[in-house]
């Protein structure tokens, strides 16, 4: 392949639309006859509904219609692909019972003229409930087993006797780390535009990472063929694991443009992100370390309960890196979970791995201070040459690499071992901390088209998402790469359903699955022009000559792509990372990142600028998940007490640190085509425990409970 395009820092394709505000976003979309719609709101978080009294609302200014149980449609159940053995979402579709399970679920829509007069109206009805006392608390139910996530994965793994390790091990550990309810908080909140075409085709405008799989659920539960939903999603403002999954409100905003027969907009409020968009797990997550006078880990045991609501059995996987990490002969890996009234968790940046990554690199650090062993030489001399979960070798593996670079940088041999001995002119006591980040690397089925236009312009299409990682521009420099022109020529589309089939923008696998597809297409739109006209047309005269000979306006190409599963069966796909942090703790017990080195191994870099973007936001977020964010749930009402951007604390410009991002840029040779491995999660992974690690050599104190506010310091 070329070297021209690919591997360079090509600016955002995408970057002028958005900051000159021209970019359009699902809520941006007018339709002529417009109507809006405000979610009625369960205000109890267990029970059964009574009645629904609508009549205060139906004669407030501009009401066109109200949608509850009593006129509802009779959707069709969901797919049990996308909702059985713990997949995440809603199993349970809307308004079709009138049980209640927590606070905020969606009894009904109020459809108004403007958005005001629908907010209003929704505040005029009257529930009455039936209410039991709401389960919110981990303590307050038994736990149960789950076998499966996702479809087929298990959650449980063993392997030797951690038990008689432990027994023996020369340094042993016992801890609980725990982690909060975590909510998602994108610019762009989710938004809905429903209109029907005609009584069975529907046009959706929606924020969402997943319109492939939207398409089928709408569909599904109005009992309509695929290719009568059309749904559409240029730019997405920000996701981090929301906007992915089936909620409820596209189904109501459908519901509602039908029962007044005009296109309905329903746009969530911030607090409405918190309870009907999802949100990561509360984890309690016990671990047992058993190392021997060699600091060789000889047991591992990693205990998690989490929750989810009553209807969804999605589990935060938090043990599974546990499981083959480091080299140990004796681990145990298990997760408990409850069901508790409260909204339904789901899929949030690296599910499973930032809390989990969390609690073992932080345990990993306590039995390495234990063994008085540096805690990289500790992670170097537990290197797993390969997945001994598995019994796999890696498909590449460069994190003995990203260690020794990281370290160097950052001048970790400057760290003094004795807490709190370091100390800033202000009085601040400076701690060096760090940790492992690590992620699965994905690949799912793809396709692409791609297209020469008459003008010599090139347009490719997928069904894929720009959710701010960079999609337009990456994917046209592969496209330009593949057909040897100008990227300028090249126009990459994407978020529409009716594009070839693209998988949900998830799992960091986008560039690994679309990007093959995307080069298929280009070959064999290449091929197609070279046969026709002997040579790629370079000026306007072989242009039309070949457009005259072809007899047709455009020529197009197709391409699928899916894994390989050979390889996939042979080896274990994983990408790397190294952080380390310096913190400053004041007398006041305020932590302050100062300083971040990160060195990652996630194969080859496509596009550097882009790559070092994703890292700098993965860490920031897990440095926001370290000091400051929680969701607090009431215990005796479940309704959540600070569901807003001034009381859920999220990391800002003024809490960025310096940031040192470097990359070891590699091929992955069994990464078909490209040789990369994908970049969108691993940035969280590991930076909590490089924070929470630094904190202890700074003050001397383990906090093992996020967030590592001052009240846990002073």
């Amino acid at each position: 392949m070329s070297p021209t395009l690919i591997g360079q820092p090509i600016t955002r394709l995408d970057g002028g639309l958005k900051v000159t505000g021209t970019a359009t976003y699902a809520a941006e979309f007018q339709r002529p006859k417009l109507a809006y719609g405000a979610l009625i709101q369960s205000e109890i978080a267990n029970g059964r509904i009574v009645k629904i009294d609508v009549s205060a609302a139906k004669s407030a200014s501009g009401v066109v219609g109200i949608l509850t149980r009593e006129n509802a449609p009779r959707f069709k159940p969901y797919p049990d692909n996308l909702t059985k053995n713990g997949a995440p979402g809603e199993s349970r579709v809307p308004l079709q019972d009138d049980d209640v399970y927590w606070v905020g679920q969606h009894l009904g829509v109020v459809i108004a003229e403007t958005f005001e007069q629908a907010t209003h109206a929704a505040s005029l009805v009257r529930v009455q409930y039936d209410a039991k006392p709401p389960l919110v608390s981990l303590a307050d139910v038994s736990p149960v087993q789950p076998e499966k996530f996702i479809g087929r994965e298990r959650l449980q793994a063993k392997r030797g006797d951690v038990n008689s390790a432990l027994v023996t091990a020369a340094h042993k550990i016992e801890a609980v780390y725990s982690t909060p309810i975590e909510n998602h908080n994108p610019i762009e909140t989710t938004s809905t535009t429903a209109e029907w075409e005609m009584s069975d085709r529907l046009l959706i405008h929606e924020s969402t990472r997943g319109i492939k799989q939207l398409q089928k659920i709408v569909a599904n539960a109005f009992g309509l063929p695929p290719e009568n939903v059309r749904i559409v999603c240029k730019f997405i403002g920000g996701a981090f694991g929301s906007k992915g999954f089936q909620w409820s409100h596209t189904l109501l905003a459908a519901a509602a443009a039908r029962l007044v027969q005009r296109p309905v907009k329903i746009t969530f409020t911030r607090p409405q992100m918190f309870d009907s968009a999802g949100q990561r797990a509360h984890t309690e997550q016990r671990f047992s370390l058993g190392a021997d006078e060699a600091g060789k880990l000889v047991a591992l045991r990693h205990a998690t309960t989490t929750h989810c609501s009553p209807v969804s059995e999605y589990t935060e996987p938090c043990g599974n890196m546990s499981r083959m990490l480091y080299s140990c002969p004796n681990v145990e890996v298990s997760h408990q979970l409850v069901r508790l009234n409260l909204t339904t968790p789901c899929p949030m940046r690296a599910p499973g791995e930032a809390p989990g990554v969390f609690a073992l690199e932080c345990a990993l650090d306590e039995l390495a201070h234990k063994a008085d062993v540096d805690p990289v030489d500790f992670r170097l001399r537990n290197y797993a040459e390969s997945n001994e979960y598995e019994n796999k070798p890696w498909s590449n593996k460069k994190l003995r690499e990203c260690y020794q670079r990281g370290a160097e940088k950052f001048g970790w041999s400057k760290r003094n071992k004795k807490t709190g001995s370091i100390r800033a002119p202000d009085g601040s006591q400076i701690g060096f901390g760090m940790a492992t980040a690590i992620y699965p690397a994905g690949q799912q089925k793809a396709g692409a088209t791609a297209i020469l236009n008459t003008d010599g312009t090139v347009t490719v299409r997928s069904a894929t998402h720009e959710i701010g990682t960079g999609t337009y521009t990456a994917m046209s420099q592969f496209a330009a790469d593949t057909l040897g022109i100008p990227i300028e020529k090249v126009r990459f589309e994407l978020g529409d359903s009716q594009f070839p089939e693209a998988p949900n923008n998830g799992g960091s696998w986008l560039i690994s699955s679309v990007a093959p597809a995307v080069m298929g297409a280009c070959r064999e739109l290449k091929k197609k022009v070279v046969d026709l006209a002997g040579n790629w047309p370079n000026d306007s005269t072989q242009l039309a000559n070949l457009f005259s000979r072809s007899g047709q306006e455009q020529i197009q190409a197709e391409f699928n792509s899916e894994p390989n599963k050979e390889e996939r069966e042979k080896f274990s796909f994983f990408s790397y990372g190294a952080l380390f942090v310096e913190v400053h703790v004041d007398l006041l017990g305020q932590v302050r990142v100062k300083r971040v080195v990160g060195v990652y191994d996630t194969g080859r870099m496509i596009n550097p600028r882009l790559a070092r973007s994703q890292i700098v936001g993965g860490v920031l977020f897990g440095i926001s998940t370290a000091l400051m964010e929680g969701t607090i749930p009431d215990e005796k009402t479940g309704r959540i007490v600070n569901p807003n951007l001034a009381d859920y604390h999220v990391a800002v410009h003024a809490d960025t640190p310096e940031f040192d991002i470097d990359f070891i840029n590699e091929p992955d040779p069994h990464m078909p085509d490209l040789g990369a491995r994908g970049i969108g999660e691993i940035g969280i992974v590991g930076a909590p425990a490089a924070v929470a690690n630094a904190v202890f050599n700074a003050t001397g104190r383990r906090v093992r409970d996020l967030p590592i506010t001052p009240d846990r310091l002073i």
